[in-house]
């Protein structure tokens, strides 16, 4: 007798669809030209909208240099480090809902987005007394380059506690996961809020505006504080996949196949984290997309994980981006943050699936 996984090649574990090599050539190539779409569009506009021209003339030097300003100093780097924090998010939220197999998780909805603020908040105030005590005069702010350091080590601790608090006669329990994150979210807000009221300097303006998760400002330093964290994580993420596809069966059958379980589950588990965590440190908590993007990709991919893994790349990217975009051109001269339209977005797609829980 046949058995039915292979009566089919798109056939997949537990009836899930595997798309074709026809079908996901496409999907990456809409995937990726989405990409380069938003991306352009990003460049070109804003407060001032460009043409492709200039675009091109700024990208190569021959043009203005107020035109050459607006987009190498200004509006490049800000797009590439709005994907760079899109592929983060996007990439954190499907390694959290792999791992706890709750459709729920992601990095804010679970608190580790709020542990790595509150962590680099604290930082952002003893840095400033810091300086202010070594020179009075000395305006500094603190290392952008250490800040994702404080944070991931804020949201790992945040990451360990909600996972272990999460657990139920030994097994991990999605709705108590995302129940216990939930909680001790509200509970690190309200420190991070705190922190900032005794604080009451003039930069607590400047630090609300990044805990609202905005890539004003964004500059080359930025993206080159990021592009190291996501590097690792992307080399973390791709030595997870096999290990991942494994895990998705019953914990007994995944021990009875030698994999160490609870091994890749705190490597899954840190790579996630520091995948958030980072991009945290660099331009705040932008909520959702780790939600949203890793639903998208399964309802493309299938049970394939390489290509959700590449489609989560692609379209956490794209929406990041996009939402910055829809930021900054929606209410023109006004700036509304990318984690505000992020959470526009992503509410009542969160409410929906809340509603589809048993």
């Amino acid at each position: 007798m046949t058995h039915p996984a292979t009566t089919t090649p798109r056939a997949g574990r537990r009836g899930i669809r595997i798309p074709g090599t026809g079908s996901v050539a496409r999907l990456l190539l809409a995937g990726g030209l989405s990409l380069v779409v938003v991306v352009v569009a990003g460049v070109q506009l804003g407060a001032v909208d460009l043409t492709w021209s200039q675009v091109w003339s700024g990208l190569t030097g021959d043009s203005s240099q107020h035109v050459q300003r607006v987009v190498f100093e200004l509006r490049l780097p800000r797009t590439l480090t709005g994907a760079l924090i899109g592929v983060h998010f996007a990439l954190s939220g499907w390694l959290l809902q792999l791992l706890s197999r709750n459709p729920l998780a992601e990095a804010g909805i679970l608190g580790i987005s709020a542990g790595a603020s509150l962590v680099a908040v604290v930082a952002f105030i003893i840095g400033d007394w810091v300086v202010s005590s070594a020179d009075p005069y000395n305006n500094t702010s603190f290392a952008l380059q250490y800040l994702p350091l404080f944070a991931m080590a804020g949201g790992l601790v945040t990451a360990l506690a909600v996972y272990f608090l999460g657990m139920r006669h030994g097994q991990l329990s999605p709705v108590k996961m995302t129940l216990t994150g939930a909680v001790i979210a509200g509970m690190l807000h309200a420190l991070t809020t705190g922190a900032l009221a005794f604080w009451g300097h003039a930069h607590t303006e400047l630090v609300a505006q990044w805990l609202a998760g905005s890539l004003y400002g964004s500059q080359w330093q930025h993206l080159r504080t990021l592009l190291p964290w996501t590097a690792i994580g992307l080399v973390g993420v791709a030595l997870l996949v096999r290990p991942l596809e494994v895990m998705q069966l019953d914990d007994q059958h995944v021990r009875t196949l030698g994999l160490g379980l609870n091994r890749w589950r705190a490597f899954a588990l840190l790579i996630a984290t520091l995948l958030a965590a980072s991009a945290v440190g660099v331009v705040g908590p932008v909520g959702f997309i780790g939600l949203l993007i890793p639903h998208i990709s399964r309802r493309l991919a299938g049970a394939n994980l390489p290509v959700q893994l590449v489609l989560c790349v692609l379209l956490g990217a794209v929406l990041a981006v996009l939402a910055d975009l829809l930021g900054r051109t929606l209410f023109t001269p006004y700036e509304v943050p990318v984690g505000v339209v992020s959470a526009v977005l992503g509410v009542p797609f969160f409410l929906y699936l809340l509603s589809r829980q048993p």
